[in-house]
């Protein structure tokens, strides 16, 4: 075999290993599927904790809570209680399906300082407004008459 032949050779070995190095990968790409976006849908509650990550004010207005704060939320027994920042609250609530009632709900009141105040009295209003309960894995929305996300949960259980 002369000189310029294994050159030939070992330069269409290089290509074809590249190539099928190039297939693996964009093969292995091309069938890893997207991640979906997760469905909401009806929820069981009973039995179930929840912290607030964020919140949705009347008017539109999206908020995260502050790590600080960490209002919680737990369902027993058609028992509603938590932790709203600066109080803790508690009250009956019923659930069929996705409708939900919170409330009527009585509880501490110690004064507080923003960032506590604030959040606290958006997350006791809001339960006063949610007639909606839905969760996509980890997640829990309590959702209000006007559609919009009032407050957004993760499980603590």
């Amino acid at each position: 075999m002369t000189p310029v032949t294994r050159t030939r050779r070992a330069s269409r070995l290089v290509f074809l290993s590249l190539a099928l190095v190039a297939s693996l990968v964009l093969g292995a790409c091309g069938s890893a599927a997207a991640t979906p976006t997760p469905t909401f849908g009806p929820v069981v509650l009973d039995g179930t904790s929840w912290v607030l990550i964020s919140y949705m004010t009347p008017d539109g207005t999206n908020y995260t809570v502050p790590m600080s704060v960490s209002p919680t939320a737990k369902f027993s027994g058609g028992q509603f209680s938590g932790f709203a920042g600066c109080n803790t609250f508690n009250g009956p609530y019923t659930q069929d399906g996705e409708t939900i009632a919170i409330g009527p709900l009585s509880g501490t009141k110690a004064a507080c300082e923003p960032p506590l105040s604030v959040v606290e009295a958006a997350y006791v209003q809001a339960l006063g407004a949610v007639n909606t309960a839905m969760a996509a894995g980890s997640t829990l929305r309590l959702v209000e008459q006007g559609g919009f996300s009032a407050l957004e949960f993760v499980r603590a259980n």
